[in-house]
């Protein structure tokens, strides 16, 4: 095999079999088991190399269901392919969340609306880049709004740098029910811009996710601001009980 880090030699000899029709669309790779005999790696390498895979929109990982092919040719742009919240939790932890600002803050008119808490409450805000897990690409940028009973577990947030509302959940005791997003074309606002290294007002697509707990109260909510030529998210919808 080539040359390279190991994880990355495994992801071009996937893809190279991929596009030679080895795997057609629809096909499920081996199994991360197999795959670690195959090319003599640990689990963490085969899952990096696969992750590659994901990001070049050529399959899409499913828990209990292995990894699927969906296309022979890389395709451009972050692929985010989410069914439930599960898949939302696989998905930041194959990423790295650089937390550049951390600061307790009271809700101003602006933010209220979005964050859903009332004007001149108090709530935790961290912000910062995040990045693929072999930190060689940046995914967006992340600002994130915690209810203020959260704070005291979260002072370590720029060490662990990892998903927010998963470190909330574990630390806390208290389960996600729910998690709702919205998508919207906004121009890049300045600060945004200079993080990502765009130029200001580049296209860009906003994502909104606020996140519930059982009884419907908000826990946090994020805004995730990812460059619009790099933005591809995908939804799958099954047949259930409807009618056309």
């Amino acid at each position: 095999m080539e040359a390279g880090p190991l994880n990355e030699r495994i992801a071009r000899a996937l893809q190279e079999e991929i596009r030679a029709g080895l795997h057609p669309v629809g096909a499920t790779l081996p199994t991360e088991t197999a795959l670690c005999a195959r090319f003599a790696a640990s689990r963490f390498t085969v899952r990096e190399a696969l992750r590659k895979l994901v990001e070049k929109g050529l399959v899409e990982r499913r828990q209990g269901a292995g990894s699927t092919v969906i296309a022979t040719s890389a395709q451009p742009g972050f692929a985010q392919v989410f069914d439930d919240l599960a898949d939302m939790f696989e998905y930041a932890r194959d990423t790295h969340l650089d937390v550049a600002t951390l600061e307790m803050i009271q809700i101003d008119p602006e933010v209220a609306g979005f964050v859903q808490a009332p004007v001149g409450s108090s709530w935790l805000k961290a912000e910062g880049v995040r990045w693929t897990a072999a930190r060689d690409a940046t995914i967006c940028f992340v600002s994130v709004y915690v209810h203020a009973r959260f704070a005291p577990l979260l002072t370590d947030l720029r060490e662990v740098g990892g998903a927010v509302y998963g470190l909330v959940e574990a630390r806390s005791g208290e389960l996600i029910a729910e998690a709702l997003q919205e998508i919207t074309a906004r121009p890049m606002p300045p600060a945004v811009a200079r993080a990502l290294k765009r130029p200001r007002g580049a296209p860009a697509m906003r994502f909104v996710r606020r996140y519930y707990d059982v009884s419907g109260g908000i826990m946090l909510t994020s805004v995730n601001w990812h460059p619009g030529e790099e933005c591809r998210y995908t939804t799958r919808i099954r047949r259930g009980d409807w009618r056309a």
